[in-house]
């Protein structure tokens, strides 16, 4: 991860126009939110030998740059995802960012602006897939 790099982009999400109500969904993007991926590993098709290694090495990669962004942005807001994921299984609504990270990020240090939150959290959509340093902006 290049610190200056990725700060850089999570900054501009903060400004960034968000997707409007009628765009087309994708995997980057959808109506009202952004998600960028700022790093990833490789999968884990053959050997998760390394995987705990690569959690840990994600793990503390994000908490420098949710610590780089409270320097800018204050205080981090610590941000659970397993009871949204609960809920829209559920079927309860929940609001679109918070539900598609939910299905791969367990939790996220986010700051709650007047138009939008901004993100950044570690998630693996499945288990042989590769870990991802994410980063969103959008209703939480």
């Amino acid at each position: 991860m290049d610190l200056a790099e990725c700060l850089e982009q999570v900054l501009g999400l903060k400004s960034q126009p968000l997707p409007g109500p009628h765009a087309a969904v994708s995997s980057a993007a959808g109506p009202g939110y952004r998600i960028l991926h700022l790093s990833s590993s490789a999968g884990f098709w053959e050997d998760r030998s390394q995987v705990n290694e690569v959690w840990d090495r994600f793990d503390r990669e994000c908490l420098v740059l949710a610590e780089a962004l409270s320097q800018v942005w204050g205080p981090v807001e610590r941000v659970e995802l397993s009871p949204v994921l609960e809920r829209s299984m559920q079927g309860e609504r929940v609001p679109a960012l918070a539900g598609v990270l939910s299905n791969f990020v367990p939790s996220l240090s986010a700051w709650r602006f007047e138009d939008r939150s901004v993100c950044v959290g570690v998630g693996q959509w499945d288990r042989e897939l590769p870990v991802v340093l994410v980063a969103a902006a959008g209703d939480l």
